[in-house]
């Protein structure tokens, strides 16, 4: 067998120890309650990642997320012309094929496909929505519903912990347009006697304020300060929830958006299995402004295009421009 991509790069994984992300309780949050509060910021000052118990906070929205993968699994594995009548070219609604932006090892592209939904476009009936929402609307509805409520309930614990001194209430009103998106990923199984086309997700951090993440499934990698890149276990009941670039410059950079990628968690880095993630990214209204990682003032829509447009370009511009990884690593190393 030929040699692992990674291995031949500075990315070989560091470990494939669980990363040991604190946990915080939904329920906790839900009430209001001081520790847990304290524990939400203190996971978000310090690790920018987090698990989050969903049991006895909003057990009905685990339920509804089953019920998406088993409909989204039919979804991808429809012929790939038929999946494409629902390509938008657009990064928040419409079907994305494999291989539009860089992968997770030099030279090769990304290992993905998804199907990504809108939450204005959803609530306000557009006609740009992919054919799967429009005939399973109920359950998209509901998830992005749930999904939206859950990290709203983070958004306003943690504005509390901070002292409200920051405006992250009013840049998240609803009465503004934003680019909040689920995101349904397929990392289809790999052959091992086929040549390697592609290989992950790149590292990057997220663009937007809160990214809540449901997946079963090894592969979620995140850059740590003395461990390198170490998996993120998934854990039952729990989402994975981590802090994005908008939230970083929110709050002064006080809170942290750290770099993370997915690959394969195996010694060849071939995907054995089809692997499905499902993320809501919350997005701040597209009018909010902030100062970005190379000093400039931005809006929330200039930050949003100019993240995906970096994601699109090769791996070396990539490395020599701050953009796609937040200013938060240069070579694999953090910075603080």
């Amino acid at each position: 067998m030929s040699q692992s991509p990674l291995s031949m790069s500075s990315e070989e994984p560091t470990s494939t120890d669980d990363a040991q992300l604190p946990q915080v309780k939904l329920a906790g949050l839900i009430k209001g309650d001081p520790e847990t509060r304290r524990a939400l910021l203190a996971a978000c000052e310090k690790n920018g990642f987090f698990h989050l118990d969903i049991v006895g906070g909003d057990d009905q929205f685990l339920q509804t997320w089953d019920k998406l993968l088993e409909v989204m699994a039919e979804y991808f594995h429809q012929p790939q012309e038929v999946k494409m009548l629902d390509d938008r070219q657009s990064d928040t609604h419409g079907y994305e094929p494999m291989a539009t932006s860089a992968g997770a090892a030099p030279g090769l592209p990304d290992y993905y496909e998804s199907l990504k939904v809108s939450r204005d476009e959803l609530r306000q009936n557009s006609p740009k929505v992919a054919s799967i929402v429009k005939t399973q609307r109920e359950i998209f509805e509901t998830y992005i519903a749930s999904a939206h409520a859950v990290v709203s309930t983070v958004l306003r614990e943690l504005s509390v912990a901070l002292g409200d001194q920051y405006p992250l209430a009013e840049a998240h009103s609803d009465d503004r347009p934003s680019r909040s998106t689920l995101s349904v990923f397929r990392y289809p199984k790999q052959d091992e006697d086929v040549e390697l086309s592609g290989l992950g997700h790149n590292k990057h951090t997220d663009l937007g304020t809160l990214t809540l993440l449901m997946c079963r499934q090894w592969g979620l990698q995140v850059l740590t300060e003395d461990k390198g890149w170490q998996f993120v276990a998934p854990r039952p009941g729990c989402a994975v929830v981590n802090v994005g670039d908008s939230l970083r410059f929110l709050s002064g950079l006080r809170l942290r958006s750290v770099v993370h990628r997915v690959v394969p968690r195996n010694a060849a880095h071939r995907q054995d299995e089809d692997r499905y993630s499902v993320a809501y990214f919350l997005r701040p209204a597209d009018d909010v402004t902030y100062r970005d990682v190379n000093g400039r003032t931005v809006s929330a829509w200039d930050w949003h295009n100019d993240k995906f447009d970096m994601f699109r370009q090769p791996h070396d511009i990539q490395e020599s421009n701050a953009v796609a990884t937040g200013g938060m690593e240069r070579a694999d190393t953090l910075i603080f």
